[in-house]
């Protein structure tokens, strides 16, 4: 199997995982957080914006999972794919190529 098709079969049930709109704008929020912290540790040159963007990233990711989903995330499992497929889902968010609804949704 291919890179490309280990993905898109780890990216649907990364979407199975991720149902609820409350859950993405979670890792929506988080990812942003972290993008900002990083932008920030790499302007000051300070470490511990990189320690919160890591706490920032993964509380609100959790918080969608545990509190909203009420399932477990995949980062444990498969950390590469899962960070691949949180740059994807916010990639996506922030250009409106994911609508409301993920059952719905195809990858081109």
């Amino acid at each position: 199997m291919t890179d490309a098709n280990t993905f898109y079969a780890f990216w649907l049930d990364y979407l199975k995982e991720h149902e609820l709109l409350a859950t993405r704008l979670w890792h929506f929020v988080g990812t942003s957080a972290a993008l900002i912290s990083i932008l920030l540790a790499v302007i000051s040159w300070n470490w511990i914006y990189l320690v919160s963007a890591l706490v920032v990233a993964y509380g609100c990711s959790w918080m969608g999972h545990f509190v909203v989903e009420r399932n477990h995330p995949m980062t444990f499992r498969h950390p590469l794919l899962s960070l691949r497929a949180d740059l994807l889902l916010y990639r996506l968010m922030l250009t409106r190529g994911l609508t409301e609804s993920v059952t719905t949704f195809k990858m081109l």
